[in-house]
């Protein structure tokens, strides 16, 4: 039986428009998708609404212990950290003490030591370095990295920090990764 693939996306600032052009690019190709974002904890995210606008298959915020269908895309909720185990989303509340969010890295780094799935992880537009940890931990258990093209994006920071580590195995514009995304889900089932 061929192995599910997950696409998992981290996005910050400017990653709005960097999904939305993701998604309208995007069919339905029996994989499923995961989106972590450093959201506002205090403010009710709109997130989900938006991408739907742009994305031909359903788009569901997570709950507890969600179970990871094909065909979905699925969106961490405000105030939460994201894990997986096995092929379930589980959600923490987030500690607003820590004052740097590193809700990409922490999702990332649960992936990398998932068995139930094939991964790509992308990094989107973004301030900081959060996902690149993450993305180096996917990268050694055999995962694909895409990161987002620096001039395609609004905040640089978060893919040059991806491309810098020297894990990238695609650099790309957000509306030209999902063909490479089909591309990689191929090769994975060519294994």
């Amino acid at each position: 039986m061929k192995k599910k693939t997950l696409i998992a996306l981290g996005a910050s600032a400017g990653g709005t428009d960097a999904l939305f052009d993701f998604f309208d690019n995007t069919l339905p190709d029996g994989v499923s998708y995961v989106i972590t974002t450093h959201l506002y904890p205090h403010i009710k995210s709109l997130l989900t609404s938006m991408i739907q606008k742009h994305a031909a298959i359903e788009v569901c915020e997570v709950e507890e212990d969600t179970q990871i269908m094909p065909d979905k895309v699925y969106v961490m909720p405000e105030n939460k950290i994201m894990t997986i185990e096995g092929e379930r989303l589980v959600l923490k509340p987030r500690d607003l003490d820590i004052k740097v969010n590193r809700a990409i890295d922490i999702f990332f780094n649960s992936l990398a030591d998932n068995h139930s799935f094939n991964i790509i992880a992308i990094i989107l537009s973004g301030l900081g370095k959060d996902g690149t940890k993450g993305i180096v931990a996917i990268s050694k258990n055999g995962g694909v990295i895409i990161a987002q093209e620096p001039s395609s994006a609004k905040e640089e920071s978060m893919p040059e920090g991806v491309i810098d580590s020297g894990y990238a195995d695609f650099i790309l514009a957000p509306k030209k990764m999902p063909e490479q995304v089909i591309k990689s889900v191929k090769a994975f089932n060519d294994k």
